[in-house]
């Protein structure tokens, strides 16, 4: 059960579940933002009292009691003659995109560098998972949600770890570690409906040469068998001053092998969202084991409740370069 808490400028709060014909949740690591789609009826003879849904409109989804979404609305459509119209609200993550920023950070931490960012521009902070590394970085002119996201990939590089960044209920801004085991479980006649596996090789990354900044070759590291099945697609990657570009060739290895992607149509469950760990099994689909989902979209319709999962056996994360080093 969903609630849709609509609120206007003026702090008065309607409950326009009942007025719902469909509604989704979704989100996916490439964007920091989620959002929520819904369809409200409207009628035009004032058969029915009238709710607060211009754009701007403060919106709340509630499911099982517990808030899963605040943000606002961003875009209302509704044609000639029609009683019902669509909206589309977005999370607090619109303003972490839509803001540019200048800031220069000298051997911080990403942690304290982000809580620096949405402190300048009154961005709620959560949880911002912390890293053991300093970075120093100058982003003249940057979209802070670009700026969050690189400061956290200048950290995987080094420490071999993926993060996630999101909006949580109350609308604070976390930046999560993704989970390395699975607490739930999409499986055949309990929750998963349908299984749909793709396999991809157009994005292959299996070398990468690690070269000094003056050109000289530190040493290749490359996936030996991927190699011999496919051929060499190399990456170059720099290593910085006393520094080790090992965790950052093993990340690109890792995030840019073979790719198996997965759309499953499960049974809804709020857990299910993007940057959280499942067990998959589905041996006739031949897929099973450990999973991450990078993209999820939640549907209520008709009284019914089930969601699309992207899912991948490998635990990937927005990486992003932005900004330039600060010597």
């Amino acid at each position: 059960m969903f609630q849709l808490i609509l609120t206007t400028p003026e702090g008065r709060r309607f409950d326009a579940a009942q007025r719902v014909t469909t509604l989704s949740w979704s989100g996916s690591i490439r964007q920091v933002s989620r959002q929520v789609r819904f369809g409200l009826v409207l009628p035009r003879d004032g058969s029915l009292p009238a709710i607060p849904c211009e754009v701007g409109t403060a919106v709340q989804l509630l499911v099982d009691g517990e808030s899963r979404f605040m943000g606002s609305i961003v875009t209302r459509e509704r044609g000639t003659g029609e009683d019902t119209a669509e909206f589309t609200a977005l999370d607090r993550g619109f303003y972490l995109a839509g803001n540019e920023g200048w800031f220069v950070f000298s051997g911080q931490t990403p942690e304290k560098a982000v809580q620096t960012v949405c402190q300048g521009f009154g961005i709620p902070v959560g949880q911002l998972a912390p890293t053991g590394v300093a970075v120093s970085r100058k982003y003249p002119g940057v979209a802070l949600s670009r700026i969050v996201d690189s400061l956290y990939t200048l950290a995987a590089e080094q420490n071999g770890k993926r993060y996630l960044a999101r909006f949580d209920g109350a609308g604070a801004l976390d930046v999560v570690e993704k989970p390395t085991a699975a607490a739930l479980e999409i499986a055949p006649g309990k929750n998963l409906q349908t299984l749909r596996v793709s396999e991809d090789i157009s994005h292959l990354q299996n070398s990468v040469a690690i070269y000094t900044d003056s050109g000289q070759l530190v040493r290749t590291v490359e996936e030996a068998e991927s190699v011999a099945r496919y051929g060499s697609l190399q990456r170059v990657v720099t290593q910085r001053k006393n520094g080790d570009a090992g965790a950052e060739a093993k990340g690109i290895l890792e995030d840019n092998g073979p790719q198996q992607v997965l759309t499953a149509e499960c049974l809804g469950n709020p857990l299910l969202v993007t940057g959280s760990a499942v067990i998959l099994r589905d041996n006739a689909a031949g897929a099973a084991g450990l999973c991450w989902i990078d993209a999820d979209t939640h549907t209520w319709k008709n009284g019914q409740y089930f969601c699309r999962l992207t899912l991948n056996f490998k635990n990937k994360m927005n990486e992003t370069t932005a900004g330039r080093e600060n010597k």
